[in-house]
């Protein structure tokens, strides 16, 4: 018996010690470390879709972080409202000889309300745990319910992101017999393996030994990169409303009944209106609405109605005065219709240029924008930003793909795009430099569109930050700026305008009786390449830069030596860098281009060069002596 006992307490104590080592990071194959900051150890996602109102979401994930900069992936973040409940979570932390150090208890996770002014039962679920030591493992397993329809299921989306690498990553999907789902493979050929398993069909996709994919400079974003499957059930009930996403007509029929009976309007706003727009033109009244709209509303993410997929009714967001990017838009869109004006509700996605024609599904937008096609013009209105000029694209939409909802279903269009070369950036800059190296310098600049937009929020920040935002962008030590200004216009091409002065105590520095001073260290283009190349390259935005520089210096100084000329063009840019001077005075020209676009790798060395060229001048030197 004793025996028997001392056999069984070395089993136990055997399988308990193989359990712990399986979370050594030795065990770690070297190829998967490659490159990585973390590697996910193991990962399985099984959702039961029981019907179409409910299915239940269980989850095992374990991830050694390497080191510091894989400590954000550590974190559990779970989604949750109306529609989905967190309910069970464990967790467990191991360090790098996969020795148990803590359990992580549910008491510890956040519970973040998504808007907590509004009614809404929307919340995310948070956990950041704190670990002084690299390498550790972490480990969560969970489970979620899923209620009141299903309109997509979990997507397998295996890597998180660059320098991860993946051991394994099981998705398990279990379906009532005959039900139909909708699939899309992004960068990946992975099959599901098929069972069944009494009243459910099971699919399952593996991935196994993922090596990590290094980040590079101008990287492809994820999902051009890195495995991942949607997945959709292709009839589904959502929030008491059903539809058919076998296609974009249907998923458009459906969001075409989410928009019915919701722009009745108040007498009283009526009546505004016409006093509003009486006597104008189509277009003025277009931009007096969305004038008021600006003036009387305020953004605020709502996600409240089928699921935050259905506006709230133009009667609520004229009595509240507030909305989000749906309500404001559907508000606008009825305002016009009061007018005769007619406008279209659109979707789109802010991040994403391209939608997926083959595939429909809710998840490839994210945003909603107002088209309204004129006789000689098409207009399209951002409603959740009064900021955004009247009619402009700004760069999150410029150039992609939205779904434009009317005749009872939805239709492609691709907004339009300006070329690179209007993103515009001017400046003029006069420097006085002096025998002891102090030199005052004033500084002119001049933004257009995209350009516009890096520097639309100095209006609304203070002069402090204001300061300090445009300090930190010019190469310049010892340095005070001071006498700025900063004005806009917002016209169809919107302009920002931006001067001032700036104390510099020791322009350049000095070598005996020669005196060295930096080209231009108002505006840095050049970029430091990559040593090796191996993902295709995106230029997400093009632009143009035209610099004018002159520096006076004391007549007891002579240009001793300066940069040649410089005129490169390649596929992806040109530049252009002269240099004249006469007795104290220095006048420099630079030009700069950069071409947004889609490259191979194998151009990598093109791109490299011409960055080079352009940073051998912004990182020369001109000499003067004195005489």
């Amino acid at each position: 018996m004793k025996k028997k006992f001392l056999i069984f307490i070395t089993i136990l104590f055997t399988a308990a010690n193989i359990s712990a080592q399986d979370y050594n990071v030795e065990n770690i194959p070297e190829e998967l470390k490659k490159n990585s900051n973390a590697v996910v150890r193991y990962s399985y996602t099984e959702f039961i879709y029981n019907d179409m109102k409910s299915a239940t979401e269980k989850n095992i994930y374990v991830l050694t972080v390497l080191n510091k900069q894989g400590d954000d992936l550590s974190d559990f973040v779970y989604y949750g409202d109306k529609f989905r409940t967190l309910k069970s979570f464990s967790g467990e932390i191991y360090d790098k000889d996969g020795k148990l150090v803590r359990k992580i208890k549910r008491s510890e996770i956040k519970e973040t309300e998504y808007s907590e002014h509004l009614a809404s039962d929307d919340k995310y679920y948070l956990l950041s745990p704190q670990t002084p030591y690299y390498p550790y493992t972490i480990k969560y397993e969970y489970e979620a319910s899923w209620k009141n329809g299903i309109l997509f299921f979990p997507v397998f989306s295996p890597v998180p992101t660059y320098n991860v690498a993946v051991e394994k990553a099981i998705y398990k999907l279990s379906l009532p017999k005959n039900c139909e789902y909708l699939s899309k493979n992004l960068n990946t050929d992975i099959k599901p393996i098929i069972s069944n398993s009494g009243k459910f069909d099971i699919c399952e996709w593996t991935l196994e030994n993922f090596a990590a994919i290094k980040s590079e400079s101008f990287a492809p974003p994820a999902r051009q990169i890195f495995p991942m499957i949607y997945l959709t059930p292709s009839d589904f009930y959502f929030d008491n409303t059903t539809g058919n996403q076998n296609g974009w007509e249907n998923y458009g029929k459906w969001q075409w009944s989410l928009l019915q009976d919701r722009d009745l309007l108040t007498a009283e706003l009526k009546h505004q209106i016409f006093k509003m727009t009486n006597g104008l033109t189509v277009r003025e009244k277009v931009k007096a609405l969305y004038d008021y709209l600006g003036k009387y509303t305020r953004y605020v993410s709502i996600q409240l109605g089928i699921g935050g997929l259905q506006p709230m009714t133009a009667a609520d967001v004229y009595k509240n005065k507030f909305g989000d990017c749906k309500a404001l838009s559907n508000f606008m869109k009825a305002m016009l219709q009061e007018c005769g004006i007619k406008s279209f509700y659109t979707e789109i996605n802010t991040k994403n240029k391209r939608i997926y024609r083959d595939y429909a599904s809710v998840l490839q937008t994210n945003h909603v924008i107002l088209q309204v096609p004129l006789d000689n013009e098409t207009i399209w209105l951002e409603c959740t930003n009064p900021e955004i000029p009247f009619g402009y694209v700004h760069e999150d939409i410029a150039g992609h793909d939205a779904l434009v909802c009317k005749d009872g279903t939805a239709h492609f269009v691709t907004l339009p795009e300006n070329p690179d070369s209007l993103n515009l950036m001017k400046q003029n800059v006069t420097i006085s430099i002096n025998n002891d190296g102090f030199a005052n310098v004033h500084v002119s600049k001049h933004y257009e569109l995209q350009q516009y937009e890096r520097v639309a929020h100095l209006t609304k920040i203070e002069e402090k930050d204001r300061i300090n935002y445009l300090q930190q962008r010019i190469d310049l030590p010892l340095s005070t700026i001071k006498n700025l200004t900063v004005s806009e216009d917002k016209k169809s091409i919107p302009v920002m305008h931006i001067d001032f002065d700036i104390d510099v105590h020791k322009y350049g520095s000095v070598s005996g009786n020669r005196f060295f001073i930096p080209v231009n260290p108002f505006n840095k283009n050049s970029i430091k390449p990559d040593k090796e190349r191996h993902l295709d390259i995106l230029i997400k935005h093009g632009y143009r830069d035209i610099d004018t520089i002159i520096v006076n210096f004391p007549s007891d100084m002579a240009v001793e030596a300066m940069p040649k000329p410089v005129s490169v063009k390649s596929e992806f840019g040109e530049f252009t860098f002269n240099m004249k001077h006469e007795k104290g005075k220095i006048e420099i020209i630079q030009t700069f281009l950069l071409h947004s676009g889609d490259y191979p790798k194998e151009k990598y060395e093109e791109l490299s060069t011409f960055m080079k060229s352009v940073s051998q001048v912004e990182n020369s030197k001109i000499v003067l002596k004195k005489q």
